[in-house]
């Protein structure tokens, strides 16, 4: 199946502003965390294939780490191992399980306050005692569009678009394509935006 030309040049930039983001100091984390996904994989593959960070060592026996288990816990719920998340981070794996098994009385070491900046709650919870509070979800709402989908002659295709965002469209050889090509077209466009308010704030 063809893939809308304007889907690939969007997908093209959103993945450009995570390499940008991920450079000016963004982690695999917090640029998961910024989309709404559960799962580091998409982000850390991106980064990966981009050779932004470094191949994890191919080993026969998985090696594991002597670090607080609610630590491990946390990354497991992003589908990320400790060594997964140093290599992300452009930590070794052996000094920041030896870092943050140091309490932060004696330093803020560049281990601790990645996780300070990844996982804020489990940081208060393991090296400032406070007890993790249960996450309030805000439910996300967004502006109520008109979605608009004819024939175009010209193109013979179906064309997507949305009367109060002019010029954004996305095409398809029936409805069904041309509505999902307009959803993942305002999802880019949105997570573009998310990326190029980061680069701002991060002075682009």
């Amino acid at each position: 199946m063809a893939i809308d030309s304007s889907i690939e040049k969007l997908r093209a930039d959103f993945h450009a502003n995570i390499r940008e983001a991920f450079s000016r100091g963004m982690s695999v984390i917090e640029l998961t965390n910024l989309f709404g996904y559960v799962s580091i994989n998409f982000v850390h593959s991106l980064l990966l294939e981009a050779k932004l960070i470094l191949p994890m060592p191919r080993t026969g026996k998985r090696q594991s780490y002597d670090i607080d288990p609610r630590l491990q816990q946390e990354l497991a719920k992003r589908g990320c191992s400790f060594a997964r998340w140093c290599a992300g981070r452009g930590l070794d794996p052996n000094d920041a399980a030896a870092a943050l098994r140091k309490k932060t009385i004696e330093g803020i070491s560049s281990a601790h306050d990645a996780v300070r900046r990844d996982l804020p709650e489990t940081y208060q919870e393991i090296f400032e005692g406070k007890p993790c509070l249960a996450k309030s979800h805000e439910k996300k709402t967004y502006p109520r569009c008109t979605l608009n989908i004819v024939w175009d002659e010209l193109r013979q295709k179906y064309v997507a678009s949305v009367p109060e965002i002019p010029g954004v469209e996305a095409t398809g050889y029936n409805w069904e394509t041309a509505l999902r090509n307009m959803i993942e077209v305002q999802r880019l466009q949105r997570h573009i935006g998310l990326l190029r308010d980061c680069l701002e704030k991060l002075g682009r």
